[in-house]
């Protein structure tokens, strides 16, 4: 039997105060907030399917339209955006987040709320880049469910480091880079982006599980 298509739902752009966003309110009672990297649109492959997941699966989505400058400080600038799109959904039931790299600095506060998080090539390389250890103090001290997806090819992902994450579910691209492509292979990309929005499907369906789990 052929599932019925869904009638699209109109974004609608809204002031955050600090930046723009776009909201696709399905009238749902629940949101996933999408968080861009520091070059990585929320129109990007990644986050686009991510948005399209999360609507079919019945959330609310608020896509942060913004980009890093690349001179402000990066923990004051994410924090900012998330803690705007998260006052923005305001609501009974939290919202979930869905961070690219840059973003997964938010990991911190997504801590202190208590938010189950997908973080899609979060920094986490302590030799990686300058912020890991923010993200990893983050990703320490959280107690709802996170999803962690990284690629081998990724200089700021370490899988040892993902799989000790007390509350997180780990998917490993092989080969896959820092935008979970594999260079040079068009088929091998495809077939990554299609494991990482069948693992957040699964995951926005309902965070569960307080022990790593690699996803195959």
């Amino acid at each position: 039997m052929t599932a019925r298509a869904q009638a699209p739902v109109r974004p609608t752009e809204v002031d955050l105060g600090v930046c723009r966003g776009m909201a696709f309110d399905a009238g749902a009672d629940r949101w996933v907030i999408l968080l861009p990297g520091a070059g990585y649109t929320v129109t990007a492959p990644l986050l686009w399917f991510a948005r399209e997941t999360a609507l079919a699966g019945g959330w609310n989505v608020l896509a942060v339209s913004d980009t890093f400058n690349g001179t402000d400080d990066p923990l004051g600038w994410v924090e900012e955006r998330a803690e705007a799109a998260i006052r923005y959904v305001d609501g009974p039931i939290p919202p979930l987040l869905i961070a690219k790299s840059l973003t997964s600095l938010a990991a911190p506060l997504a801590a202190r709320l208590g938010l189950s998080a997908v973080w899609l090539t979060p920094l986490i390389n302590a030799s990686g880049t300058s912020v890991s250890q923010l993200v990893l103090d983050g990703l320490a001290a959280a107690s709802a469910p996170c999803l962690l997806v990284g690629g081998t090819a990724d200089p700021t992902w370490d899988a040892a480091i993902a799989r000790s994450v007390p509350s997180a579910e780990v998917l490993e691209i092989s080969d896959a880079d820092h935008r979970l492509q594999i260079p040079g292979d068009v088929a091998g990309s495809l077939d990554a982006l299609d494991r990482v929005v069948s693992a957040v499907a699964t995951f926005i369906a309902g965070p569960s599980g307080s022990t790593a789990v690699t996803m195959a």
